[in-house]
This record gives C-alpha cells, structure tokens and sequence, in this order.
C-alpha cells in the first residue's frame, strides 16, 4: 500500500523550484513569491533545551529562527526543516507561545497564527518535516547525471574500463 505522506513530500518537492547550486536566500525569496508571504529569517542563541530551529508565523510575516552559533550547512538543515513545516501546513501548539516571548519581546500574541520548533522527533509532525527538508536538500545537491559522466557498460552490464 502506498505511503500517503511520502508521496505528499515528493509531491511537495516535484513542485518546488530548487536552485542549483542551492542557495537558501534564494530558496526562501522563491517560496516567498510563491506563497504571497514575506520570510525572514533570523539567527538567534537558544538557551539550553530550547530548539535549534523556531517558526513562528505572523499575520502576514513567516519568522525562521535558527541557531547562529553552529555551521553553515546546519543552519541550512534547521531552515529547511521549519520551512517544510510551513510547506506541510503543520500547525503548532501554545506550548511554544513563551519560548516565542522570548525570541521576540513585545510581539503581539494575538498576531502569532503558528509557533513550532524543530525538537524532539517523536512526534510525527518533526519527522515528516525532518523528511521533507531531507528531501529537499537532496534535491538541491544532486548532479545532474549526463551521459559523459556515466561509466560505460558492456554486454553484461559491467563497466567498461575508460
């Protein structure tokens, strides 16, 4: 029987334009075109068990919070995975509406739609969003397989030596 959620993803990732090579701020401008959105995305220093990765969604602002003090490829992971929730129309819970006080004094609650983190992968809406930003980054990084790249075959399909 077919997985309904992975067929959703590839779905998902059929439809995105990925560039090559990939760069986030260009990702995000796209999705941000494509959705009528505005993304910003903003480093920040968690304490200890806060997220590495923090989406919060205004009324008309996505905010991506993401750990400053790590390298750049995982900042592109924790990016990627908050960016799939938003692709995934996951929902977050008010559980997170004090860890959002704190990354941004003085919003307004009532203008906070979704709040989720990027934490532990229990919970099926982590995993299906860790998947899809894994889906995504293979995307962006894999190379085009041409025909002069490929290794020759023989009758029985060995590879012929160059």
């Amino acid at each position: 029987m077919p997985d309904a959620g992975r067929n959703r993803r590839h779905a998902i990732v059929r439809g995105l334009d990925i560039p090559r090579p990939f760069d986030l701020a260009v990702f995000a401008a796209g999705l941000e075109a494509r959705r009528g959105r505005a993304i910003r995305l903003r480093p920040f220093s968690p304490g200890p068990g806060v997220p590495c990765g923090l989406w919060i969604a205004a009324a008309d602002t996505d905010y991506v919070y993401y750990e400053q003090a790590t390298t750049p490829f995982h900042v592109t992971v924790i990016v990627l995975h908050e960016i799939a929730h938003m692709l995934l129309g996951h929902r977050g819970t008010a559980a997170w509406q004090n860890l959002a006080a704190q990354v941004m004094p003085g919003l307004d609650p009532s203008l906070v739609q979704v709040i989720l983190g990027r934490s532990a992968y229990a919970m099926p809406e982590e995993r299906d969003a860790e998947t899809l930003a894994s889906l995504i980054l293979e995307q962006a990084t894999a190379l085009p397989v041409t025909a002069a790249s490929r290794p020759a075959r023989g009758a029985g399909g060995q590879t012929v030596p160059g």
